[in-house]
């Protein structure tokens, strides 16, 4: 998807787009990158049954077993800098994967609404590591209700910025 025209749909996956870490950056105290190999000791959060839905309603596979580490654990541990009152308001997150697809996600999202809880880096489909169609790291948000258009495979950076 990346550097493509409007309206152009062409998907792409491959090795290529593979990636093997993940970095936190902007509006945190702490920038930081984490392996795969990293992420794979952290405590990991389970979701069972879980099936891609796309924007227009269309199931895209069948019901999977995903397990992986939730965003805002690692949010946490770079620290999101909040200095004023209404900074949580004026916060978004932007993931975003070698493939050049990207997914929004607010700060309220993430922190204060069971989405957060849902909102994983994907590290093993059905107890196995993530294909080439997905890459090593895939973020989810599993409470969507049509999970498809926040799926970022390849997935390799996290930006927060603020409004």
């Amino acid at each position: 998807m990346r550097d493509m025209p409007p309206g152009v749909r062409t998907k792409v996956y491959g090795r290529e787009y593979m990636s093997t870490s993940v970095e936190i950056l902007g509006l945190v105290s702490s920038p930081r990158r984490f392996s795969y190999e990293e992420l794979l000791t952290r405590p990991r959060v389970d979701a069972d049954g879980f099936v891609i839905i796309c924007g227009s309603g269309k199931v895209k596979d069948t019901p999977r077993e995903i397990s992986g580490v939730l965003l805002r654990d690692l949010l946490d541990e770079a620290g999101v800098v909040l200095k004023e009152h209404e900074d949580p308001n004026l916060t978004y997150v932007i993931a975003t994967g070698n493939d050049g697809y990207r997914a929004l996600f607010s700060w309220h999202e993430l922190f204060n609404t069971s989405i957060g809880e849902g909102v994983m880096v994907v590290l093993e489909k059905d107890g196995l590591p993530l294909g080439e169609h997905e890459g090593r790291l895939c973020l989810v948000s599993a409470r969507d209700e049509r999970p498809g258009p926040r799926r970022i495979r390849y997935l390799s950076s996290v930006v927060v910025k603020r409004i």
